[in-house]
């Protein structure tokens, strides 16, 4: 096993271990609300890309090229979402984007569980409301990048390679858990509940670590 040194030109008054590094960076409750916000963010994608292909057989009845394009919406919320966290990265904070970004998944998701309860939904209408999956994701990622970068400097590095390995095994371990409830059947309900319910624990993620941001008084 080899260690890449810390990147950060901020450093420390003496080099410290790999576990000392880790400790002073998982002592961070602002590093754990940015990661938790991370980890379900990356799970409500990981549950879609399991889960929409059982949707699109079982449900909709389409081709594996109709699903290669539908699914090119959540990229492409994405990259708008990336676009979108350009502009407000210099007016807003990043709590406040992590605030907004949840928000809109979780309305997208919701919206779309409300019409499907009510309606026949077709397939273009369910993967535009997926389409905020990853729209949320891309002003997430900046926000939380930044957040975690920010509470230690001299740590930067670490942390930024921290949250992104706990982010993606926490994003695993949902979609595992989603698993279980996912089968052959590919109901769109089940599906777009599994998805709200990992969005809104990003979004709860989001509302702590707002709370750990805001000034102290005076």
């Amino acid at each position: 096993m080899r260690q890449l040194n810390e990147t950060s030109l901020h450093l420390g008054p003496s080099k410290q271990s790999l576990l000392t590094s880790f400790r002073r960076v998982l002592g961070s409750r602002r590093f754990w609300a940015y990661t938790v916000c991370m980890a379900c963010s990356t799970g409500t994608l990981y549950v879609f890309l399991g889960g929409a292909p059982l949707v699109m057989s079982s449900s909709f009845g389409g081709s594996s090229v109709a699903l290669g394009l539908y699914l090119a919406m959540v990229p492409g919320g994405f990259v708008i979402g990336s676009y979108l966290t350009g502009i407000l990265a210099s007016r807003v904070f990043r709590s406040h984007i992590l605030i907004v970004a949840r928000v809109l998944t979780c309305a997208g998701l919701s919206t779309g569980l409300l019409v499907a309860a009510s309606l026949d939904i077709r397939a273009p209408i369910f993967f535009i409301f997926c389409a905020f999956i990853g729209l949320g994701n891309g002003l997430t990622t900046p926000a939380v990048s930044m957040g975690v970068m920010s509470e230690r400097a001299d740590l930067a590095g670490t942390a930024a390679g921290l949250s992104a390995a706990m982010s993606i095994g926490g994003g695993a371990l949902i979609s595992s858990v989603a698993g279980l409830y996912l089968d052959t059947t590919g109901s769109i309900h089940i599906l777009l509940s599994l998805l709200l319910a990992s969005a809104s624990l990003a979004l709860l993620a989001a509302f702590f670590a707002a709370l750990l941001d805001r000034p102290s008084p005076g």
